[in-house]
């Protein structure tokens, strides 16, 4: 066995029984280019995640978007560019999301999208208000940096346990040229904010802004910046998939192998936490993710406005569409994929 494998080998026996470093992390990425290093790392990160939080998954849902986008400009990779995704939800069609989420059971779900960093986040907590009384499921937040400190503290009463701040890249030149719109210190500010609250802190990566060999240090950045926030919760990775219609339309596609192996690598990190999939990913790569060491929480119920395609194959039968809003149900699918990627217990 030469030195480069036993020193391999070392870094996930490390892994099983304590974090791995930032040297480690991208020695990881590097290796794990080859299949076979790849899937000793998903079975290193499984083991690490039932170790750490178990092999029984929930269900939560999302609403989404529940507010118009005023980023100016937009980010360069948003489906925002487009005509047909920029109306966001009015209050009454919320209302309704709610109440589809409370009949299915769910005992969690998110309201998203989009941000105004001229605001102070009173629009949202008017939007939580309104629904609390229908609802006791646990709601997260996820606006952006655009929530005062004085009314994170009104949610927190309302009863939202989590809020999150997204920042899809830490690699601070990267962030001014796809997020012009955005701000990198606004959204450190509100992380600040969501722990001093005792609020549960979430955020994101976005897989594959960065290419080439460089990519990995801008993962392994990612991971060890978001572990100083001390009450983070959740890191969900989206893979990147190129938009009609936007600035980066020709930018190439994260594929579900290189998203695997950040959520597995992240899970030898940020050992405890809720790691999972969002945007660009399917129902069909279920497996992959949860095999690689993502968990414990799945999407089972997600609405929003109708987007300008329909009948994704991959769904099914999962959608309907009915008075401008799309009802994704993939329960039922999701369910199946989750037990032949051997988790035990999917919760409500």
């Amino acid at each position: 066995m030469t030195d480069l494998a036993m020193d391999y080998t070392k870094i996930l026996q490390k892994a099983l029984d304590e974090p791995i470093d930032y040297d480690e992390a991208l020695y990881l990425f590097k290796e794990t280019e080859n299949a076979v290093k790849a899937q000793d790392l998903f079975r290193t990160a499984l083991a690490v995640r039932n170790a750490e939080i178990g092999n029984t998954f929930r269900w939560s849902g999302g609403i989404a978007s529940v507010l118009p986008c005023k980023l100016q400009p937009l980010c360069s990779y948003c489906p925002y560019w487009t005509k047909d995704t920029t109306q966001p939800l009015t209050i009454d069609e919320i209302k309704i999301g709610v109440q589809y989420i409370e009949e299915q059971g769910l005992k969690e779900f998110h309201l998203s999208g989009g941000t105004d960093r001229r605001s102070d986040g009173r629009d949202i907590v008017d939007i939580v208000r309104t629904i609390a009384p229908m609802t006791s499921a646990d709601i997260t937040v996820n606006v952006g940096a655009a929530i005062s400190e004085a009314n994170i503290q009104e949610l927190k009463r309302l009863g939202v346990k989590r809020i999150g701040a997204s920042f899809e890249t830490v690699n601070r030149d990267l962030f001014r040229k796809v997020k012009a719109g955005d701000s990198f210190d606004a959204k450190v500010e509100l992380a600040e904010m969501i722990s001093d609250a005792g609020l549960e802190f979430g955020t994101g990566m976005l897989a594959g802004l960065t290419t080439g060999p460089e990519r990995y240090k801008d993962y392994a950045d990612f991971m060890f910046f978001v572990r100083q926030f001390r009450n983070l919760k959740s890191v969900y990775v989206s893979r990147f998939f190129p938009v009609t219609g936007t600035p980066m339309a020709d930018h190439p596609r994260c594929s579900t192998i290189e998203g695997s192996r950040i959520i597995a690598i992240m899970r030898l990190i940020l050992r405890n936490i809720d790691i999972g999939p969002a945007a660009g990913w399917s129902y069909d790569d279920i497996p992959m993710w949860v095999m690689a060491g993502g968990g414990n929480r799945i999407g089972g119920v997600h609405i929003n406005r109708v987007p300008g395609y329909k009948n994704n194959w991959f769904l099914h039968s999962a959608l309907e569409y009915r008075d401008r809003m799309e009802y994704r149900n993939t329960i039922a699918t999701a369910e199946k994929l989750l037990k032949e990627a051997g988790i035990e217990e999917v919760v409500y």
